[in-house]
């Protein structure tokens, strides 16, 4: 037997394949790729650690995250079926004493407008009812050091809108909108406007985050050897050339604090980068998802080409362009609804360990 069949003989007993490890293959795996696995897990970490409003509130921006967060709290209370009068005393008080120390820290400017607004309706909400809430006077004191920078009224609180406004504006809107969005990666030679683009960001801006912390941006790309390069360090290959536009859609970690929101950066930013996807797609563009999943090294070189700020982490990359008259795509099929979805109709079908227990929806009656 040649040298070669004898390398190849040993390799498959006792390594296996790629598919079908044997247990020394998986332990030779698991120490080649921990050290890796180790760092990256560093990289990201100590990055959230520094940045996010979890251990101090160091910076502008970390401030103005915990002043949001507090706000939008009284707005959801300000929205509920029946808010109690006089709700959220402690919530108030740290909020007051948190615009305090931001005046006395940055000034007074025109990021505490929405604060300012939710303070006010929250004043009318209580007076509306004749009482006379927790904290009224620190209230009144804060907003009268916020009357040089109140632009207009009612920019925060609650606003009335009504059922048919809505009904009206999601009418035309079928399912079809959402089942023709493919992943395109063929591109015609027409250039994408900048408008469609903004618009679509405008879109996104309405994406839920937690707590009204919005602070996903996008970066959009014109140059095309910039384009090819970030596309190289990305790994998509094949249709980079004709890419008209490169979104970079970053969040920052300055508005999270908590452990228990280790995650939500990517959580707040998938959900706007999914909005300005389908925003773009209304345009009539078409778009390619580029994940982001990458080790330390490419997304320093990234860093570095794009000279991001440390605080904001990489969400994805988008290409855009306009759709030919005619092209393929990657057919893509979706596993059926059944496995997508899990119906509990009562408490009992949960499960002692913590499973589900998969129960199909009662068939509809025909008419």
């Amino acid at each position: 037997m040649s040298l070669p069949m004898i390398v190849k003989t040993a390799n498959s007993r006792y390594l296996g394949s790629v598919i079908r490890p044997t247990r020394f293959r998986t332990v030779l795996k698991v120490m080649r790729n921990l050290p890796g696995a180790v760092a990256d897990y560093l990289y990201d970490s100590l990055r959230y650690f520094r940045f996010s409003s979890t251990f101090y509130y160091g910076t502008r921006a970390n401030r103005l995250s915990r002043i949001t967060a507090m706000y939008h709290s009284v707005e959801r209370g300000l929205a509920l079926p029946e808010p109690q009068l006089g709700f959220g005393a402690q919530n108030i008080a740290y909020l007051v004493e948190a615009i305090e120390e931001y005046i006395r820290r940055f000034g007074v400017d025109s990021s505490l407008n929405p604060a300012a607004g939710a303070l006010d309706a929250y004043l009318a909400f209580n007076k509306n009812n004749n009482v006379d809430p927790p904290n009224r006077a620190a209230i009144e004191s804060v907003l009268h050091k916020l009357k040089p920078i109140r632009s207009k009224e009612g920019d925060g609180g609650t606003i009335e809108i009504l059922r048919d406004s809505i009904c009206s504006a999601t009418a035309n809107v079928t399912a079809e909108f959402f089942l023709r969005r493919y992943s395109i990666r063929q591109f015609s030679d027409e250039e994408v406007s900048t408008d469609d683009i903004d618009g679509a960001i405008v879109m996104a801006q309405k994406s839920p985050a937690v707590c009204n912390r919005q602070e996903c941006r996008v970066y959009v790309v014109h140059d095309k050897k910039l384009m090819l390069k970030m596309l190289a360090i990305q790994g998509s290959q094949g249709f980079n050339h004709q890419v008209n536009k490169l979104l970079v859609v970053t969040n920052r970690l300055t508005a999270f604090y908590g452990m228990g929101e280790r995650n939500q950066c990517w959580i707040d930013g998938g959900m706007f980068a999914m909005s300005l996807v389908l925003g773009l797609h209304s345009k009539g563009l078409g778009t390619c998802c580029l994940n982001w999943s990458k080790s330390a090294p490419p997304d320093r070189a990234m860093r570095r080409l794009l000279k991001l700020p440390a605080s904001e982490v990489i969400i994805m990359l988008i290409a855009v362009g306009h759709i030919p008259a005619k092209l393929s795509v990657a057919r893509s099929l979706r596993q059926p609804l059944e496995l997508a979805r899990r119906h509990i109709i009562n408490a009992s079908e949960i499960q002692s360990g913590g499973g589900v227990v998969q129960v199909d929806a009662p068939e509809a009656s025909s008419t």
